[in-house]
């Protein structure tokens, strides 16, 4: 609640917060997407999915790269949870207001705030596994995915691609970058591929991807 008055006292200081909000949402959204993007080359082998890491790992990239995205998320958490109501009076008024106002826009606001509590945790879950089991790889991503997190990458998988799409969406109407319409459709199709592609590379990881035993 501190945060939340620091940064809504002065007009300054929120135009700040809107700008940081824009870039990190945006930011995390492209990376979720190119993330997406890399998992996906396991559909065409392991040797293809087992080369980024490869390239980047010897400079360092990688691990730069994921220090850099969980700066973005810690600050993404506190410009954009600075007008969630955190109080039960808060919320019921919220509440009465939705339900009198009844539109789409107002409810999807309700999903990404839902998404963004549970992105905290299923993506720190997921962070401490990869990193606790470094380097990245093709046999040691499918003995995790065979093992107790399938359904976990399942639910991540979703709240992370709506929770995205439904940012990039009410950024695109508060900024004017597109009309609704346009923005609504093209998001749309952009989730439904990141879905495809998650649940195809999910499946290839646990049905057709070997592992030797207890590791890679």
């Amino acid at each position: 609640m501190l945060v939340q008055k620091t940064l809504t006292r002065n007009p300054k200081f929120d135009l700040l917060a809107d700008l940081a909000e824009l870039a990190t949402g945006l930011f995390l959204a492209l990376f979720l997407w190119t993330h997406m993007l890399f998992v996906s080359t396991i559909i065409f082998g392991t040797r293809l999915f087992n080369l980024v890491p490869a390239i980047l790992d010897p400079y360092y990239i990688s691990h730069a790269g994921i220090a850099f995205v969980i700066f973005a998320i810690l600050l993404h958490v506190v410009v954009a949870g600075r007008r969630v109501p955190l109080k039960v009076q808060e919320q019921r008024i919220i509440w009465q207001h939705m339900r009198k106002i009844n539109h789409k826009d107002s409810w999807i606001w309700l999903v990404q705030i839902g998404t963004g509590a549970a992105i905290g945790i299923l993506a720190s879950i997921h962070i401490w596994a990869v990193l606790s089991d470094w380097p990245i790889d093709a046999a040691k991503s499918a003995l995790r995915i065979k093992g107790p997190y399938f359904w976990f990458y399942v639910a991540l998988l979703l709240v992370g691609e709506f929770h995205a799409s439904i940012g990039v969406y009410r950024q695109c109407l508060k900024w004017g970058f597109f009309q609704r319409e346009k923005a609504s459709k093209a998001l749309s199709k952009i989730t439904m591929i990141m879905l495809a592609l998650g649940i195809i590379s999910l499946l290839v990881f646990y049905f057709i991807i070997k592992v030797n035993g207890g590791g890679a």
